[in-house]
Formats: C-alpha cells, structure tokens, sequence
C-alpha cells in the first residue's frame, strides 16, 4: 500500500518544467510573429502596428519613472516632443541618416531628462507633478515661439527613410523593421536594468525612500538617472514616431498626450515590462477606432475602456496575467492530494 506514495513528485516536476518553459516559448513566437509581418500583413496595418512600437518605447520610459520607482511624471510629452524635434532637426540640417538621428535624439533626451530630474529629486507625489506639469504646458508655446525650426502652429513635412535597392517590401516595412530594432534593445536595455540588485533598489526607493536608504541606496542619484532613462526613452518614442508619420507639429504633444501616456501604463500594468506594449496598443487603436462611434463620443468611449480596465484589473492587464500564471505555477508546484488521502483513508478503514 505504501507505493502509492512515490508516484505524485514526477508528475508534479514535469508539470513544474512545462509552465517554467512557457515564457521561452512564447518570446519565440512573438519573434517570428514581429519579423514575418510585414510580409503577411497590409501596409496600412504594417504602419499601424509601426505607431505602436514607438508609442511602446516612449510609454517604457514613463512605466520606468512612475512603476518601478514611483514618480508621477506629467512632463513625458516634453521629452517625446523634445526627442521628435531633435531627430528632425538632425537629419534636416546635419545630413544624419535616421538611426543616427534617433541616437542623437536619445543624448539630448537623457541629458534633459538628468538636468529636470536634479532639482526634483527630492520631491514625490503632487508636488512633482506640478512640477512636471509645467513642462508639459509649455511645449505648445516653445514650439510655437522657434518657429524658423520647428515650423509653427503649421508643423513640418518629414522625409520617411527610403529602403535600399534590395528591400522589396516596400516603404512602410523598412520603417518597421528599423523601429523594431530600436524597440528590441530598448526592452532589453530596460530588462537588464531593472533586473538583479537595480530592479530591488528600484522597488526600495518606491515602497520606502528612508528604508532604502538606511540600505546604503543612494535614493537622490537613483531617481535622477532613472529621470533620465526614463526621458530618454520618451525621446526615442518621439523621434520613431516623427519618422513613421511623416509630419511633426505641435498639436501632436500637448498635455492630453501625457495624461494618456500615464492612463495606458497603468491599464497595461505599472512596474512591467509587457505593460509598455499593451500600452502603445491602446494608444494607437482604442483612440481611433472610438473615433468612429462620433466626434462628441470618442473621448467618453475612450475613457470608459480605461475605466473598466482599471476598474477590472487594478494590477493592469500585464500585472493581472503574471498574477494568474503565478497562480497556476504554484498548483503545479503543489499539486493537490485528495486522491492520495482518500486511498490512503481507504487503507486505514481496511486496516480497522
């Protein structure tokens, strides 16, 4: 009768091993999904799902500042207006091919971004929002006022990267591929940096800035270079999206683009990842296909999807996913034994 006792710990490693491969393999498939793309799908779609790998990287940034250190930041249209300006300025007057431009775009961004997160390094909560807030209603105006360079209210034309010769997928797919370069190594990057000892000294600094620092973190540094990663990605964002539409102007980077930044990473899930792309998701889709339900409504319509996902999911979609799979990988781990009780109460009422 005691044999039965030696058949449950296989079953239950296995079923271990099967959900911790699990993840491998869905990055495979997402990869192959992202590289064949363009050749499957319309170019119309190929230009859409291009908008969301850029709004991606820039919603990266603000889920770096706000989820995994806790920092309300109202600014991040500055940085993504600031990012698109400086690619296209680049490439207009220094003759830069496009990635360089990005590149460019990227230093000018990181160098802000540390230069307006020094003097609010001490500050959290509302008190940085406001702070930041006046970054996001003055870019309109500046923009505006540099006129000679940026064009005015009435924005410039941007010349999209030509592919070569032996690019036969068209325009659009060039676009792409070049977007899904710079978004791959903006996640890795991210991915690496949150990982290990600056992922636990990330979430010190947000659950508790004196605790973290009594743990000999450096909480004002911290802050600052996480400041200006985070504004640098905001500014990568920015210049891939210039490129990927063609036009720049001011209307496109108002205070309302912020909000939706800060709405979309906390729907998809603040302090993750994967909650950047499902952010660039809604960004790109949920706006305009409102939009066909009437002028007056998109914005309601808008807003209840964000609500009800909020109001559904309060970990965002991406957090309430991890919580469900960790959920499953721990029934794996420890399987329930009521089959195993029962025999074995079987065994004892026998022996009775």
């Amino acid at each position: 009768m005691n044999n039965v006792n030696v058949v449950a710990a296989p079953v239950a490693g296995s079923a271990a091993a099967s959900v911790r491969t699990a993840p491998s393999i869905v990055l495979v498939v997402l990869a192959v999904v992202l590289i064949g793309l363009p050749a499957v799908v319309p170019s119309y779609q190929t230009f859409q799902i291009t908008g969301v790998l850029s709004y991606a990287v820039a919603a990266l940034g603000l889920n770096l500042i706000t989820g995994y250190v806790g920092q309300v930041s109202l600014g991040h249209n500055a940085f993504f207006a600031l990012g698109s300006y400086a690619s296209v300025l680049s490439h207009t007057l220094l003759g830069v091919n496009t990635p360089v431009s990005v590149l460019v775009a990227a230093v000018i961004c990181f160098v802000a971004g540390v230069l307006a997160g020094y003097p609010a390094k001490r500050l959290r909560g509302l008190y940085l929002a406001l702070i930041t807030l006046i970054l996001a209603v003055s870019v309109v105006p500046l923009v505006k006022q540099f006129k000679d360079y940026t064009g005015g209210a009435a924005g410039l034309a941007v010349d999209k990267p030509a592919p070569p010769a032996w690019f036969t997928l068209g325009q659009d797919a060039w676009i792409y591929y070049i977007v899904l370069g710079f978004t791959v190594v903006a996640f890795v990057l991210v991915r690496n940096f949150v990982g290990g000892s600056t992922g636990r000294a990330l979430a010190g600094v947000r659950e508790g800035e004196l605790a973290a620092s009594s743990m000999g973190v450096d909480v004002n540094r911290l802050k600052v270079i996480v400041f200006g990663v985070g504004s640098m990605l905001a500014g990568v964002g920015g210049a891939l999206a210039v490129f990927t539409i063609g036009f720049i102007g001011p209307d496109s980077f108002t205070l309302m683009l912020s909000i939706s930044f800060l709405a979309t990473i906390v729907v998809g899930g603040l302090g993750t990842i994967w909650g950047a792309l499902v952010a660039g998701l809604f960004l790109q889709f949920v706006p305009s296909y409102a939009s066909h339900l009437g002028q007056a409504l998109s914005g309601a319509v808008y807003g209840g999807i964000l609500i009800a996902c909020m109001f559904l999911m309060p970990r965002g979609i991406v957090g309430s996913l991890i919580t469900m799979v960790g959920a499953v990988r721990e029934a794996r781990k420890h399987p329930p034994a009521s089959g195993l009780r029962s025999k074995n109460n079987r065994t004892a009422e026998t022996k009775l």
